[in-house]
């Protein structure tokens, strides 16, 4: 054989500059030409192909596609290396030589069954196949991959792969090129390839009824899948061939199979991620680095909730995000739960975590990948029960007014019911006047105690249609509605104002009456007359909680009540208690419903003595101030 030809013709290399740089080592006389400009008669004349490039492997497609080909390039498995037209594939000098000393070996098929023939055995090209079969990312490529493999190894001048589908065999791969879709399919059970998948077992036709093919050697995939070579002569095949093709079915199936697993676990993983992503409730996905845990993925739910981005907060430690800073109780609790997480454990607890807008409530329930394990990654959902949470405060509060409730009517109402009882039996006995007055004042005082409580026993925190008022005009309301005597209103300035007319008339009410009733006015200064008339104040309040001055340089922020009378005769932080009162006929509901109002408005409320004598109640319209 000739050392630097091929049958008298060239080995010519036709792609980029390291394809042509590499060739330049090889014992073998190259022509190198560029893959836009090559001559057709150097194509012609060429005995051998090295391509290293798309350009120059679309280059020799069709009119050149005989020519014996060596794909010279740095990755065995890329789609110019398995492309069916390439013969053999090198990735450095030393195994381009060896690539193409095999092929001239290869002139006469007779050659490929030659195991000592110069060049790589037929078993070591399996082996390689193997290799490439395992880098495969698709079915398709797998069954592409594996007819140029047949080529390889055996004697064939064709071969093709096929899949069952609906009792049919479709082909998915031929080596000469072509496109599957242009052969005709089989159904499974007819003709030798049909039967090959329908019983399982290989078929070796030394001749076969073929106007091209005198031979064919059929292997099953699976039970699925079939490889199917020819040969143009009869009994081209033999035992050893039929080996080496259930070798390369084998190998096949066994990828296959690996894709098929590899496809059911992104499936599975997409699932999980697109439940992760989808999930109503905040989620982080956690995992352990230098015994931290830090956060690699977090959902939108997440993202809403806690008010951090994605990109803010993957790859840090979540513990510095969303635990309070000053809550030692909070931060213990969390470092306790974080041991546990570190040993592998469930979890379900509730907890009180940091957000961008404020502290709220959660149900954390935590899952570690393997349980059991140390430092295991896992996934992290914190439901949000804050809304609950209030609801059970707010719940709370009914059931205390209830108590409330019921204790005034079995005390407060049994009193005035029991003398209005022994005066009725007295008035009939006596025939006396005047007790029956006594029933009178018995039954009225009943009566306020009825109408007060059932106004307690509302849920403090719904209101009714909300509307802009007149602090002037809803306030004059509520006076004309209390017995005042000889006591004024002044109303130091309008405001303007939005809340529910009727609660906040009766909150007004409520502190006009308190006003009157514990308040004996205040003295007249520099003279002996005594008291003056009582005077009830109302205004709008300044930021700095100063009616005077400045105090609308931004805005009023609420609204005062003031009098003054005699002032607080206890602590002015219990006068809201419900039942709380100095006075030995008073209820003690009137400044606790005031506060009920103010609360369901989302305003707050506070008791503010006056100076020499008075009582002030300041409402401001932002609680959270």
């Amino acid at each position: 054989m000739d050392s630097d030809r091929l049958d008298g013709r060239n080995v010519v290399a036709l792609g980029d500059e390291a394809t042509v740089a590499g060739s330049d080592d090889l014992p073998f006389e190259v022509v190198s030409a560029s893959t836009t400009s090559v001559d057709d008669r150097v194509l012609s004349d060429a005995g051998l192909l090295i391509i290293g490039d798309q350009a120059g492997l679309d280059r020799i497609k069709g009119s050149y596609a005989a020519t014996p080909t060596v794909a010279f390039v740095t990755d065995p498995t890329g789609p110019i290396a398995t492309d069916p037209i390439v013969d053999a594939v090198a990735t450095t000098p030393t195994e381009l030589t060896a690539r193409i000393r095999w092929l001239f070996a290869r002139k006469d098929r007779a050659h490929l069954h030659d195991e000592r023939a110069d060049g790589p055995s037929r078993m070591e090209r399996l082996q390689a196949g193997a290799a490439r079969l395992a880098t495969a990312r698709s079915p398709e490529d797998a069954y592409r991959i594996a007819v140029v493999i047949a080529e390889g190894i055996l004697p064939v001048e064709h071969s093709i792969a096929g899949v069952a589908r609906d009792d049919w065999i479709e082909p998915v791969a031929v080596s000469t090129g072509e496109d599957p879709d242009d052969r005709n399919r089989v159904r499974v059970g007819e003709g030798i390839a049909g039967k090959t998948v329908a019983e399982g077992e290989p078929t070796l036709d030394g001749t076969v009824d073929h106007d091209r093919y005198g031979s064919a050697l059929t292997v099953p995939v699976g039970e699925e899948g079939v490889l199917q070579m020819a040969a143009a002569d009869s009994d081209a095949f033999d035992r050893r061939d039929l080996q080496l093709a259930e070798l390369l079915a084998s190998h096949l199936e066994e990828t296959l199979s690996r894709l098929r697993a590899d496809e059911a676990l992104r499936a599975e993983r997409d699932r999980l991620f697109a439940l992760f992503e989808n999930i109503p409730d905040a989620a982080v996905i956690y995992d352990y680095v230098d015994d931290v845990l830090l956060v690699d993925r977090v959902n939108p739910a997440f993202e809403e909730t806690f008010g951090y981005s994605a990109e803010e907060i993957v790859g840090e430690p979540i513990d510095e995000y969303i635990l309070p800073a000053d809550d030692e109780a909070v931060i213990g609790e969390a470092q306790e739960l974080n041991a546990r997480l570190r040993r592998g454990q469930n979890l379900r607890c509730e907890v009180t975590r940091r957000t961008t807008s404020g502290d709220r409530h959660f149900i954390l329930h935590v899952v570690p990948i393997r349980l059991g394990a140390e430092n295991a990654s896992g996934y992290a959902i914190y439901t949000d029960v804050t809304e609950r949470r209030e609801r059970e405060a707010t719940l709370q509060r009914q059931n205390e007014r209830l108590d409330a409730f019921t204790s005034i009517v079995t005390h407060d109402l049994r009193n005035p019911l029991s003398i209005a009882k022994g005066h009725l039996d007295l008035a009939r006995t006596l025939e006396e006047p005047e007790r029956l007055e006594r029933v009178e004042a018995a039954l009225d005082r009943m009566d306020e105690l009825i109408t007060e409580l059932l106004s307690l026993s509302r849920d403090g925190r719904v209101v009714g249609a909300i509307e802009e008022l007149s602090l002037e005009t809803v306030a004059r309301e509520a006076w004309s509605h209390v017995e005042t005597a000889d006591s004024g209103l002044v109303v130091d300035e309008d405001l303007r104002f939005e809340a529910d007319r009727t609660r906040v008339r009766e909150l007004f009410e409520n502190l006009f009456r308190n006003s009157i009733e514990h308040g004996t006015g205040g003295e007249q200064a520099g003279t002996d007359t005594g008291t003056t008339p009582l005077t009830v104040e109302v205004g709008p309040l300044g930021a700095d909680g100063d009616p005077d001055g400045e105090r609308f340089h931004d805005g009023p922020t609420g609204l005062y009540v003031e009098d003054d009378g005699s002032g607080f005769d206890g602590d002015p932080g219990r006068v809201f208690e419900s039942g709380y009162t100095t006075e030995d006929n008073g209820t003690g509901l009137g400044l606790a419903i005031t506060e009920h109002v103010a609360e369901a408005h989302g305003w707050s409320i506070e008791a503010v003595p006056v100076e020499p004598t008075g009582a002030r109640f300041e409402f401001r319209f932002d609680s959270s101030e």
